[in-house]
């Protein structure tokens, strides 16, 4: 079976773009051919590369909605892409037997699904972040989200939802739109979940290159250091656990917008002893292998890969009440502190019964739920039904 990916090409550096590599790489070892085609953009490069080790990559130029000022009602009402003959063509060359269209977000590339609609090719499309542009507070929100409702309403094809209580939100929209609900299928993200031995002697490495001593506690998060992942937050957690620990260190793996804001907190608190912070990086198993707690502290999310990689390597984590709402976890594979910033709940750090409950029931949870062999195994069945459903539908024209 041939697999075109297309990206919405946000270039976030978020989940949607790992979720492309691991399914990707995933599906070539099975022996899929797989490609992927995304915008020539530069932010984009990365993905591309990432991908080119593994399987063909299609570029050309196209405008993510991200990029347009007023989103989806610039591409309604200005915006009109003269180069879309010339992206279809690449997509047909490719000979794909099935395309799957990976969306950041209900708004952006609603060009993109109008195209893949209009092909003769099955298709399916997952959408990462379900909540509603009005929800978010965004600029014209409601008219914005009525856009994409429409575009939604066209479209022809499965709609994959990574988490189950985002196919609940993705129903919700399916029947204010008067359509069929077996049109959403939820196939949960998946990561990789290793075994004991493996993560024990990763620790042991990663530790001793990153010179801590057996008594420091290292607590990492990762993500991009947007207003979303609340990374200011983070650091007013770990101001707090500092004062109770005194050999508690601290790292934030990637960087965005607010590096200089963090930068500025971090000297202002004489804080760079103990609390640091890299770039991006394409594999932070080390640092997870390493770490001894992790935050999260994001505002809200789709189904984070960082969170799920987090647990599976045995890490107790932190998050917020908010996105505990949104996840809605089993109440044990996590701690959650109250978004109103009572920080005498980080207490519960301190208890080591309390440590190993959260550690072991998050990693059960992500090896029988939420395991990359589980997510790929959901795909290849749904790519292989929509074929078939596709090829009836031909039939009964």
């Amino acid at each position: 079976m041939r697999i075109l990916f297309i990206s919405s090409s946000s270039g976030s550096r978020g989940g949607g773009e790992l979720y492309l590599i691991y399914l990707g790489k995933e599906l070539a070892k099975r022996g899929f051919t797989v490609g992927l085609w995304c915008s020539a953009n530069p932010n984009m490069d990365e993905l591309a590369n990432l991908f080119a080790e593994f399987g063909q990559v299609l570029r050309s130029p196209y405008k993510n909605t991200y990029n347009l000022k007023f989103r989806s009602l610039e591409y309604i009402f200005i915006n009109k892409d003269q180069n879309y003959k010339n992206i279809i063509s690449q997509w047909q060359e490719f000979k794909p037997d099935i395309i799957h269209l990976n969306k950041q977000n209900l708004e952006d590339g609603l060009d993109l699904l109008d195209w893949i609609n209009h092909l003769s090719i099955p298709s399916v499309t997952t959408i990462h972040i379900t909540q509603t542009q009005a929800t978010l507070g965004a600029f014209l929100g409601f008219f914005r989200d009525i856009i994409a409702k429409s575009a939604l309403k066209k479209y022809h094809h499965h709609i994959v939802a990574i988490s189950e209580n985002r196919g609940i939100e993705l129903k919700k929209i399916i029947q204010e739109q008067n359509l069929t609900l077996s049109k959403i299928k939820v196939i949960n993200n998946g990561v990789y979940v290793p075994e004991t031995t493996e993560r024990l002697k990763k620790r042991e490495l990663s530790r001793s290159q990153m010179k801590l001593n057996p008594e420091n506690l290292l607590i990492i998060a990762v993500g991009r250091m947007e207003e979303q992942k609340q990374p200011l937050l983070f650091l007013q957690w770990a101001n707090y656990l500092r004062q109770h620990i005194s050999s508690v260190r601290f790292l934030w793996v990637g960087d965005g917008r607010l590096n200089s804001l963090w930068d500025q907190w971090v000297l202002g608190n004489n804080a760079q002893e103990y609390i640091q912070r890299i770039g991006w990086q394409n594999d932070v198993t080390p640092f997870l292998a390493a770490a001894d707690v992790f935050f999260h502290p994001a505002a809200f999310e789709g189904l984070p890969f960082a969170l799920l990689e987090a647990m599976a390597w045995y890490l107790p984590c932190v998050i917020t009440s908010d996105l505990a709402n949104e996840l809605k976890f089993p109440s044990d594979s996590y701690f959650v502190i109250s978004t109103d910033n009572r920080f005498e709940e980080l207490n519960k750090l301190l208890t080591p019964e309390a440590i190993n409950t959260v550690s072991d029931t998050g990693y059960h949870l992500i090896k029988n739920k939420f395991s990359l062999n589980k997510m790929v195994n959901n795909y290849i069945s749904l790519y292989q039904d929509s074929q078939i459903l596709f090829n009836s539908q031909l039939r009964n024209i």
